[in-house]
């Protein structure tokens, strides 16, 4: 999902941060590049990267606890799919269509909706095999 403007200016801020950065960074490593320029706070920070959560511009790694730019090309909010390599941290958003055709013929003794999921693939990328 593309954006350009940000209605807040500290979302703004925080997503031009993550532009920069190809791995993911969490809050206090957002928090640290922007205390280069202004004085923030910590909460600051993590309401922007909630807000940009929201929109779907940024999508967070429950494994590492880093938040990632989206790359996606869709134009409504999509159920989120990350590599993340072990060694380096890179991540790669990839197209999670392959993941919904499974979950959509997935049988469960549960009853689970797998119309909005989030996934995380831990693997090496190829620099690092």
């Amino acid at each position: 999902m593309k954006i350009i403007k940000c209605k807040l200016k500290n979302d703004q801020q925080v997503l031009g941060v993550l532009k920069k950065n190809s791995k993911g960074m969490s809050a206090y490593d957002v928090l640290k590049e922007l205390q280069k320029y202004k004085n923030i706070k910590p909460m600051t920070v993590y309401r922007s990267l909630k807000n940009l959560q929201k929109l779907g511009v940024v999508h967070k790694s429950n494994q590492s606890k880093s938040y990632f730019l989206c790359h996606s090309d869709a134009k409504e909010k999509h159920n989120p799919a990350l590599a993340i390599c072990k060694k380096c941290e890179k991540t790669e958003e990839i197209n999670p269509s392959i993941f919904s055709k499974i979950f959509s013929n997935l049988k469960t003794k549960e009853k689970y909706d797998f119309s909005n999921f989030e996934l995380e693939i831990s693997t090496l990328c190829r620099r690092c095999i």
